[in-house]
């Protein structure tokens, strides 16, 4: 078995050895991490509008200011994220319009089923034509950048997601 070894590395090293390319290979430059681990904290008594605006403009997701929130666009849906200071928690809802011919109890059945298989999401109807999905992060003590970016998509994605699978009655327009 050692016998093995030693040809093969024999044969490595013959390899290494031989000639060097004629031209140089170039230096490949990568983009800077957009998360740094020790900088990207927001800590508690940072959790503002601004601070906001700031960490989803270098991530590059649009977005609306609107009065004491942020309507954030992501792959998957437009998501609304408000800041409740009073029990420290970031806010992210989105919603989705009934279609007209539905009733009422079909729509309050798929707010149910919804509940039943999803996590990470809440569903409820509180308006006569809109079905809500919310979900929120609690920032007491801060949080990194990356999961609340991350917890923003994967919000939208679920909640998208969980529609397509158990909106078997068709009521979402």
């Amino acid at each position: 078995m050692f016998k093995l070894f030693d040809v093969l590395k024999r044969g490595l090293g013959g390899a290494a050895a031989g000639p060097t390319p004629a031209a140089p290979v170039p230096a490949v430059s990568l983009p800077a991490a957009p998360w740094n681990t020790e900088s990207d904290f927001i800590h508690e008594d940072q959790f503002e509008l601004g601070t906001l605006i700031a960490l989803f403009r270098r991530v590059m997701l649009s977005f609306e200011i609107d009065a004491d929130s942020l309507v954030v666009e992501t792959e998957s849906a437009h998501v609304r994220v408000m800041i409740d200071t009073d029990r420290k928690i970031l806010v992210m809802r989105t919603l989705y319009r009934f279609r007209d011919s539905s009733d009422y109890e079909a729509r309050l059945r798929l707010a149910n089923r919804l509940n039943a298989s999803l996590i990470l999401v809440r569903f409820s109807v509180v308006d006569d034509d809109m079905l809500y999905a919310d979900y929120c992060l609690l920032y007491q003590r801060g949080l990194p950048a990356f999961h609340i970016v991350n917890s923003l998509r994967r919000f939208a994605l679920v909640a998208r997601n969980g529609l397509r699978e158990c909106d078997s009655e068709d009521l979402i327009a």
